[in-house]
């Protein structure tokens, strides 16, 4: 969905692309933004919610309230845990700046009837384009919006808007589209313990891995500049294929720059910029490169990837480029 970096707007995001995943994690407790410990259960309380007509299950735990119409009461159940661990593998790479003052809204429907129904309600501008959206959900104004299509997707529909809620409500609105949405992509790919709870395969995407195949392969990579200048409410226009690519591309980025400082000369860059995400010290940084972009063509990604990870964005290219033949096994 569109995602504008000003401190004045909101973030609004979509997840447009299907995505399977396979089967284990840790259960737990979380505490504000500290660990989870896999000795304790997720404590949640239930109680009856419905949506036109249709009954659900309202389940409350530490930093979620899941209202849902799914009728699988395993599924239902395991929620609160998948949910709260992943809330751990977020705070874990890009720590709390604030903490929630209650719980994040979460809605999760059986049917696409009921979703598009519920969309048209909760962001009527908007809805048109949500309802672009083959398989996924969307996350606006810190709740996430998403329906079941199978077990699979459905939990990596929850990772993927799960953190972009997250940056939403621990580091405010000024999030750049290009590092948010390829985090998200980061936690689509997980297996799953006996519990529901997730482990997370970053690496592991092969959605990602086939776009990013086939873009390679077709020399359809689009542009570092174009990259860090768009979000998913742009893309989503295009055709599939460049939104396919959109994702795979920031899916990849984000890998190559969380690779060890022994294989990414950016490493320490960009956790810097993980540290400073949405805060305003980022900003100033920002606002630091785009006064000094005489020409005016800079886009506040591309300024805050300048500020933190390298100004020669040529050489970024290269690198990144070498990273994708590396991981995709393709002969130079």
């Amino acid at each position: 969905m569109k995602h504008d970096s000003s401190p004045r707007t909101r973030s609004r995001h979509l997840w447009f692309l299907n995505w399977s995943v396979a089967a284990g994690a840790l259960v737990g407790l979380l505490s504000g933004c500290q660990a989870l410990s896999p000795a304790e259960p997720v404590a949640f309380t239930t109680e009856q919610w419905s949506f036109r007509g249709s009954t659900g299950t309202m389940l409350v735990s530490q930093h979620y309230i899941l209202r849902t119409t799914c009728s699988s009461k395993p599924l239902v159940n395991s929620m609160p845990a998948f949910l709260e661990t992943c809330w751990k593998a977020y705070a874990e790479l890009v720590p709390c700046e604030t903490s929630p003052e209650k719980p994040l809204e979460t809605y999760l429907f059986q049917t696409r009837w009921q979703w598009e129904r519920f969309t048209e309600e909760f962001s009527p501008e908007r809805a048109e384009t949500y309802k672009r959206i083959r398989s996924g959900g969307y996350s606006e104004r810190g709740i996430t919006v998403s329906y079941y299509g199978s077990r699979r997707t459905t939990l990596s529909t929850l990772a993927h808007e799960g953190l972009h809620q997250y940056l939403e409500a621990t580091r405010g609105n000024r999030i750049p589209a290009w590092i948010n949405e390829g985090l998200a992509a980061r936690f689509e790919a997980f297996d799953l313990d006996a519990h529901n709870c997730p482990i997370f395969t970053p690496d592991k995407n092969y959605l990602r891995l086939n776009h990013l195949r086939e873009a390679m392969r077709t020399k359809s990579l689009a542009p570092l500049k174009d990259i860090l200048a768009t979000h998913a409410g742009i893309e989503i226009q295009k055709q599939t294929s460049r939104v396919a690519n959109y994702y795979a591309q920031v899916w990849s980025m984000i890998l190559f720059l969380l690779q060890p400082a022994s294989m990414n000369p950016y490493h320490d860059g960009f956790r810097r910029l993980l540290n400073d995400l949405g805060t305003d010290t980022m900003v100033r940084n920002t606002k630091a490169y785009l006064a000094a972009d005489t020409d005016g063509n800079m886009s506040e990604g591309e300024a805050v990837f300048r500020s933190y990870v390298t100004d020669d964005l040529e050489k970024f290219q290269a690198d990144y480029e070498a990273f994708l033949r590396k991981l995709l096994q393709m002969e130079e």
